[in-house]
């Protein structure tokens, strides 16, 4: 976004989820407005050597001076609102409906969203414009508690963002932009059935960005200086998880055999700062021969430094670290892990004896980047045109030097778009991640907490050597990817062919490892991951829109087959050391639970068709989405007791081949302009998701400690929105 990647360097993969050791950031380290972009470039093959980090594709967007009248402010103000009555849900098991109709952190269905933003921008001098845009979301979900007292509790997210781009044009030679974006995103969120488990998370993101574009002699040069500071920390009310025992008097807050104290998993902090600089030559046409060459040269340079902290020992303690006290043992007065009530269970007093501790630890670290391209655009006539570059990338994390070749092939036997056939060959090298060397150190802080009775002292025992992984060597993943396309126009029809293929290669895997020794067995980064694609899509599109009656229809048709396939399970793979040694029955196999295979959610067939309606008499727009995606088979968990298989006397968790059937939705949006004034208007707009309600259904996925499950997606749901322009 305006030169400054939007990518979070820590551990991009595993940023949805909270836990002991990783905070929910999302992947992205800042919001965009769109209403104020100018450009926007979607590439998905044949990407120029100008763009780098990526294995699979960019999106580039750019926001412009604002072309409008001297003096003259614009811009608009936006409400949208949706909530639990506006919207349906369905259900496939007695299971499923049962989850939903206790609300919790996991299984949540009534909320209240709504969004207020604006933007402005103007010209404020021949060379002076601007604008500028702020938003601020809100979700309030309201979730069972677990307790008699109270019975719900508010789960409260709000994102609030807001940023200005001033831009400079002194002369038609000189232009330049500079600009912020800041961003606050915080949730606050409880644990079901847990007393004092508060606990809120929050991201605060600022980009600094600045532009500077001038002619010299042979061209245009364009520098970019940018600064992204990302900080998140969640806030606990406490740093432990406990189960007790229910004891009348004392362990009682909750009616169950069972009850649970604490925010479990603590307070962390985490922060990135990247700063960066590129510069780009953009050569002026010229020609060699017959032929005319477009040039473009340029490098790069990024610094990152990183950190992650635990402020505090964080305690796990359940059920099965609790012990009796006897009759004849009294707690010290001091000891929280420990209560002298009668318990439910018959005990004559209860303690702690041991659990997992996460130590508090700091953690620093930096990734210095450096690149430089040349890409050549060659028009040799006509017909034939080539463009040919290659890129070099060095990262301070593995030491490397990444070469890589980039080609693309054009022929117009016509001379004219009539008939565009082409090819490319092309490497992508992606980001190495800081998340596998977060990971290595982080394994270290883990610790299992013993005592041989309430009066002992504390035993702490390392258990880093088989909890987590260690990091190899690692080379940069990267991706070879071929394509051959073909374009033609047809009347007043575009019709597109393009076959990629694509083989993933050195991708980052985390692997089981048993030393020669006899020592236990521990998990390995390496670079043992490998994948390859195959693609292949048909696009239609018509250039102007198709009259009927007193409307017009522009149509966007898009078809894929496609055949994936991954060897691995990622690096974000969170292992449960109690789970992962677990036998199942995996079609058929009684393996362990960590020699499950790495999922491939494969849906060979999928088609895509964009409809929009205008009217002529009418200030009424109205855009139809439809997509299909065909079944594939994924592995889900038998729920049934007679359908698990036995294995040395013990029912193992069975998880069986299950067809997850086709997916169809469509989503529709209308929209009504309201001329109030020669410069206000009001357009009001309803969103309808899932038109047909149609029941749809997906897995939770395998690669993680969650028990794959069928469940079905949100039904019809709408979704309504105002926009004052003026």
């Amino acid at each position: 976004m305006n030169g400054v990647s939007n990518n979070l360097l820590i551990n991009p993969a595993n940023s949805n989820i909270n836990t002991f050791q990783d905070i929910g950031t999302g992947a992205q380290a800042m919001a965009v407005n769109t209403d104020l972009l100018c450009e926007l470039e979607v590439l998905d093959s044949n990407v120029s050597a100008a763009y780098g980090q990526f294995t699979g594709g960019v999106v580039n967007a750019k926001t412009c001076a604002p072309q409008t009248e001297i003096g003259k402010i614009h811009g608009s103000i936006t409400y949208d609102y949706t909530e639990i009555d506006w919207a349906r849900y369905n259900s496939i098991s007695p299971l499923e409906e049962s989850k939903f109709e206790e609300p919790t952190d996991d299984y949540q269905k009534e909320y209240t969203k709504q969004g207020l933003s604006t933007n402005i921008y103007g010209k404020l001098s021949n060379d002076w414009s601007f604008n500028a845009y702020a938003s601020q979301r809100e979700s309030i979900i309201p979730v069972k508690s677990g307790f008699e007292t109270p019975k719900t509790i508010d789960q409260e997210r709000h994102i609030s963002n807001l940023g200005a781009t001033l831009f400079y044009t002194p002369n038609a030679s000189t232009k330049a932009k500079f600009g912020f974006d800041y961003g606050l995103l915080d949730s606050l969120s409880y644990v079901d059935s847990n007393r004092d488990s508060g606990s809120t998370t929050e991201t605060e993101t600022l980009t600094l960005f600045s532009e500077l574009e001038h002619r010299f002699n042979l061209g245009t040069l364009v520098h970019k200086l940018n600064f992204q500071n990302s900080a998140t920390q969640r806030v606990a009310d406490n740093n432990y998880s406990m189960h007790w025992y229910y004891a009348k008097g004392s362990k009682d807050w909750n009616n169950t055999d069972v009850v649970r104290e604490g925010a479990i998993m603590g307070e962390i902090e985490q922060r990135q700062d990247v700063l960066s600089y590129d510069l780009q030559a953009n050569i002026d046409p010229f020609k060699l021969g017959q032929s005319q060459h477009n040039m473009t040269i340029g490098t790069g340079y990024s610094h990152a430094n990183v950190a992650w902290k635990r402020v505090e020992d964080v305690l796990l303690a359940t059920k099965i670290n609790l012990k009796e006290l006897g009759k004849d043992t009294t707690c010290l007065q001091s000891d929280p892990y420990c209560d002298e009530k009668l318990t439910i269970n018959g005990w004559n007093g209860q303690y702690i004896a041991g659990g997992t501790l996460y130590k508090a630890g700091d953690i620093k670290a930096q990734q210095d980047r450096l690149n430089i391209f040349i890409e050549d655009n060659i028009q040799w006539n006509d017909q034939f045109s080539t463009r040919l570059g290659v890129r070099a990338d060095y990262d301070s994390l593995s030491s490397n030097i990444n070469i890589s070749p980039r080609s693309r092939l054009s022929y117009k036997p016509f001379s004219n778009d009539q008939l565009h056939l082409s090819a490319g060959w092309n490497r992508y090298y992606g980001q190495q991640t800081l998340g596998t060397e977060l990971n290595e150190i982080q394994n270290d802080l883990l610790y299992k907490l013993s005592r041989e009775n309430p009066h002992a002292t504390w035993v702490e025992t390392q258990t880093a050597l088989s909890s987590g992984a260690r990091s190899s060597a690692l080379n940069t993943p990267f991706s070879d990817e071929t394509v051959l396309g073909l374009n033609t126009q047809i009347q007043n029809w575009d019709l597109g062919l393009k076959w990629v293929n694509r083989k993933y290669q050195d991708e980052i895997s985390k692997t089981k490892a048993t030393p020669f020794d006899g020592s236990k067995f521990f998990y390995e980064y390496n670079n043992d991951g490998s994948g390859k694609a195959d693609i292949y899509t048909l696009t239609l599109k018509n250039r102007q829109p198709i009259a009927l009656g007193d409307s017009q229809h522009l149509f966007a048709l898009g078809f894929d087959y496609s055949e994936v396939f991954r060897s691995y399970i990622d690096y974000t793979s969170a292992y449960d050391q109690a789970i992962q040694d677990e036998w199942v029955s995996y079609d058929g196999q009684i393996i362990r639970w960590s020699d499950r295979p790495a999922p491939n959610f494969n849906q060979p067939w999928t088609a895509r068709v964009n409809w929009d309606i205008t009217f002529d008499t009418l200030p009424v727009r109205i855009s139809n989405f439809f997509s299909y995606k065909d079944s594939y088979d994924d592995m889900v968990a038998v729920s049934d007791k007679n359908d698990k298989v036995e294995y040395e006397g013990e029912l193992l968790d069975t998880y069986l081949a299950s067809e997850i059937k086709p997916k169809f939705t469509w989503d529709m949006r209308t929209t009504y302009d309201w001329e109030i004034s020669k410069d206000l208007r009001a357009i009001f707009g309803l969103t309808i998701n899932n038109v047909t309600n149609r029941v749809n259904t997906y897995t939770t996925g395998s690669t993680s400690n969650d028990r794959p499950r069928v469940m079905t997606e949100i039904g019809r749901q709408f979704i309504a929105d105002v926009t004052f322009k003026f």
